[in-house]
């Protein structure tokens, strides 16, 4: 029986974004290994749902590269690629980077005061080793930033990008919350002193740790990858 958490659905959502979200999100956190089977039924009585969202919700995921749908036989959540992962970095830092530019140019005191909070939130997830509190609240973070810098919707097209990246990222905390949390601060620290270019610069360190990761992610958890090691 599946056992993900399962959250009672906003009212303004469609069963389809319902079942997507809740499984992205299990995907996302490794409730849903790579290489693991899920079932239209089985999630469908997980969700108390029909089976036509579901069925439309891993079509979406399939086209992410997080499903492989087998006909008459269980779905498979795929394993991790490296090649994705790198994939999704470059196109994050690419994006994120550019709003960083335009964050420090429109940051307001209280904006400051904000993201602060956020990152203190961070500090007591730390402290409790709660990788999931920690990832919410570092896509609570990130997502504020492009706010900050006038382009919310940018934030939507880096989650579209960034899901592969994600899940070695979750992996990654086990051994570096507490870096990626001073990490914020430092990239905070530095937007709040209008330094524009030493926030671009932390930021671009900072969500390429990524790629000095792997390596031991892999070393650590290598039944969650696929064989494209270069």
């Amino acid at each position: 029986m599946l056992s993900f958490p399962v959250q009672v659905a906003p009212p303004a959502q469609s069963a389809t974004d319902f079942v997507f979200e809740t499984l992205y999100k299990a995907i996302v956190k490794l409730l849903l290994p790579p290489g693991s089977r899920v079932s239209e039924a089985e999630v469908a009585e997980r969700l108390q749902v029909s089976r036509q969202p579901v069925r439309d919700a891993f079509f979406r995921l399939a086209n992410r590269g997080f499903v492989v749908i087998r006909p008459q036989r269980a779905t498979l959540i795929t394993k991790i690629s490296e090649a994705e992962v790198l994939r999704s970095a470059f196109i994050r830092v690419a994006l994120e980077t550019a709003c960083m530019r335009e964050a420090v140019a429109r940051v307001t005191p209280a904006d400051i005061a904000d993201l602060r909070q956020v990152i203190d939130a961070q500090g007591d997830a730390v402290t409790r080793s709660d990788s999931s509190a920690f990832h919410d609240l570092d896509e609570a973070l990130h997502a504020r930033l492009c706010e900050v810098a006038g382009h919310p919707k940018v934030w939507d097209l880096i989650r579209e990008q960034k899901g592969h990246m994600d899940r070695a990222r979750f992996l990654s905390l086990s051994f570096n919350q507490a870096t990626a949390h001073q990490e914020h601060i430092t990239i905070l620290d530095a937007m709040e002193a209008r330094d524009t270019e030493l926030a671009i610069s932390l930021l671009d360190s900072h969500l390429t740790k990524i790629r000095t990761h792997l390596a031991r992610i892999r070393r650590e958890h290598g039944q969650f990858f696929e064989d494209d090691a270069t």
